[in-house]
């Protein structure tokens, strides 16, 4: 399975609050332990936390309050691994995004970086529309096609006098 297949699988496994070891999570993933152990590295990275417990008994559990389980309510998951993907690909974003001062908008992004704030998902991106560093409500973007095209990440944006 792929590395993503295998970072979402674990995180199903987790979502029952369940404490699992990290060699039963390896066996369940068919991968090594070290592997796992880099999965929740990478997860944390992505902003999704996984509490490690220690002792006889210990693994990782996922935390209730954990907001990436409250993005399947928000925003299809789907829509997050490919903006995570075109972030590390570099590869620029049509987006039809819903604005409430503009409506809705057909822009071309160059997503850097996800977050969460305050149980909403965003990414920041240079957008090619306004020239200029915006940021994007997962949820307020209506349609989205990944372009072949990649963007220069060292883009230097001048201050408007």
């Amino acid at each position: 399975m792929s590395k993503i297949a295998n970072m979402l699988n674990m995180i199903q496994i987790l979502k029952d609050e369940n404490i699992h070891s990290i060699q039963s999570l390896a066996q369940k993933l068919e991968v090594s332990q070290r592997r796992v152990r880099s999965y929740k590295q990478e997860l944390e990275q992505a902003g999704i936390y996984i509490n490690s417990v220690t002792g006889k008994y210990g693994g990782y559990q996922i935390d209730k309050e954990n907001n990436f389980l409250k993005l399947e309510n928000i925003v299809k998951e789907e829509m997050y691994i490919i903006m995570k993907k075109a972030i590390k690909n570099r590869n620029k974003i049509e987006i039809e995004y819903k604005s409430i001062n503009s409506g809705i908008t057909k822009r071309i992004i160059h997503p850097a970086e996800l977050f969460c704030y305050i149980d909403k998902w965003y990414v920041a991106a240079f957008c090619e529309l306004r020239k200029e560093i915006r940021l994007f409500k997962l949820e307020d973007i209506v349609n989205y096609k990944v372009l072949e095209e990649n963007y220069d990440d060292k883009i230097i944006i001048k201050k408007r006098a």
